[in-house]
């Protein structure tokens, strides 16, 4: 099953239009550390596309297939879990 990452696409879309038309003014910005449930290998597998894409990145096949054959060799109810830094950013309302 593919992760359906739409609903992320379109608010990061809304946040770069309310920002360029001025609404909003990019503030300061807090780092922290997160752990996230992706699922299996398909909803990994996007995941790691869009994050690739955003990052200008490129492709990452190599992690893919090592995540796939951890998968494989994995005993029980196996999931895929990521963990890193996420850099939030803070918009103030200009006016």
């Amino acid at each position: 099953m593919k992760e359906d990452l739409s609903d992320d696409q379109m608010a990061n879309q809304a946040v770069k239009t309310a920002v360029g038309r001025g609404l909003f003014r990019r503030g300061l910005y807090d780092r922290f550390d997160v752990t996230r449930h992706v699922g299996g290998l398909s909803s990994f597998r996007a995941w790691l596309e869009e994050f690739a894409v955003l990052a200008r990145l490129p492709p990452h096949a190599w992690l893919v297939d090592r995540v796939a054959a951890a998968l494989r060799r994995g005993s029980g109810k196996v999931k895929v879990v990521v963990r890193g830094p996420l850099e939030m950013r803070v918009l103030r309302k200009r006016g």
